[in-house]
């Protein structure tokens, strides 16, 4: 059994953090597929500082989701210190099958690109500054015997990621994920899984690759083009949680299994019901949905609809149209 410090795991396949895609619903939905340890949305260590409602919210977890890690973005240390105290806290504070708010491990951002991080200086733009990354995780593990983590990309227009890293790994970091692209690259650049390796050769924590994963054969070649202890997929698993059987069967050199339009609908409707048992909306449904359509005929038609779709009860509609 792998593990990430004395977090057990009983894979090595994750689900990438996302925003406005990783929600309790579809968190859940990864590990009953197969995924070893699945993430939070990118969540504010400022707004967990000052109590905000809205996050708590967002920071709503339950125990089949668990391993769950807590990812958190910012560039105040004292912040991140109090967010992790506070997370401890209310996890102890409640714990049953109901939504709760109990962590395995705790995460630093420093990968996200959008504008709106670089203007926050946030994100990607902390790989600029590894000694801040080093107190904002010293910071974090002075608050919890948890794991603390990041996720990082090769920099922000330079390549400062083994820099980071060594300043990471000396503030007690326990592990490490890589997104091989610069925060000035998209997604139409290829991820450079060379520098995966070279952080492998580098560091002594686990190393948790990214990018580039569509399918299930990208994640055995990843691990053997970079010695990666871990795999992370990100927006090819956003409807197709199937992917994550499919990587793990891989991995143990067992028979994969094709995903029929059948597969399909089973893990749609599944996706349905744990929606509605957490009582998210519509707009929390949609982006796994426009994920279920591709690689058909109509399928931009579909997508259409459902991101124009107006209520759950009109989304399960289109699904049944195209999928039942």
């Amino acid at each position: 059994m792998k593990r990430i410090g004395s977090l057990k795991l009983g894979g090595e396949v994750f689900l990438a953090p996302m925003a406005d895609y990783t929600n309790i619903a579809f968190r859940t939905l990864c590990r009953e597929y197969g995924a070893a340890m699945v993430y939070t949305e990118l969540i504010s260590a400022k707004a967990i500082a000052v109590k905000s409602g809205k996050t708590f919210k967002m920071m709503e977890t339950n125990s089949k989701e668990r391993p769950i890690a807590l990812q958190l973005f910012g560039n105040n240390p004292d912040d991140f210190g109090k967010a992790v105290k506070i997370a401890e806290k209310m996890g102890e504070r409640k714990k049953s099958d109901e939504p709760n708010f109990t962590f395995d491990a705790y995460d630093l951002n420093c990968g996200c690109s959008v504008p709106k991080a670089l203007k926050g200086k946030y994100g990607v733009a902390l790989m600029e500054k590894p000694k801040l990354v080093g107190e904002i995780i010293s910071e974090m593990r002075s608050k919890t015997k948890k794991p603390v983590m990041l996720k990082m990309r090769l920099g922000y227009k330079t390549e400062t990621f083994l820099e980071v890293a060594e300043e990471a790994e000396k503030a007690g970091a326990l592990a490490i994920a890589l997104h091989p692209r610069l925060g000035t690259e998209d997604y139409s650049e290829k991820a450079k899984w060379e520098k995966i390796k070279e952080l492998k050769k580098s560091t002594k924590m686990p190393v948790i690759g990214n990018g580039n994963i569509a399918i299930p054969a990208d994640v055995l070649e990843m691990k053997k083009e970079t010695g990666c202890d871990f795999e992370m997929i990100g927006r090819a698993a956003v409807g197709n949680a199937f992917l994550f059987r499919q990587a793990s069967a891989l991995l143990k050199g067992a028979n994969v299994l094709v995903k029929y339009r059948k597969e399909t609908f089973v893990e749609g409707k599944r996706f349905l019901e744990l929606i509605n048992g957490f009582k998210l909306g519509v707009n929390d449904a949609k982006p796994y949905f426009i994920g279920t359509a591709r690689g058909f005929e109509g399928a931009a038609e579909a997508r259409n609809a459902f991101a124009l779709a107006k209520s759950l009860e009109k989304i399960e509609e289109i699904f049944n149209k195209n999928f039942g």
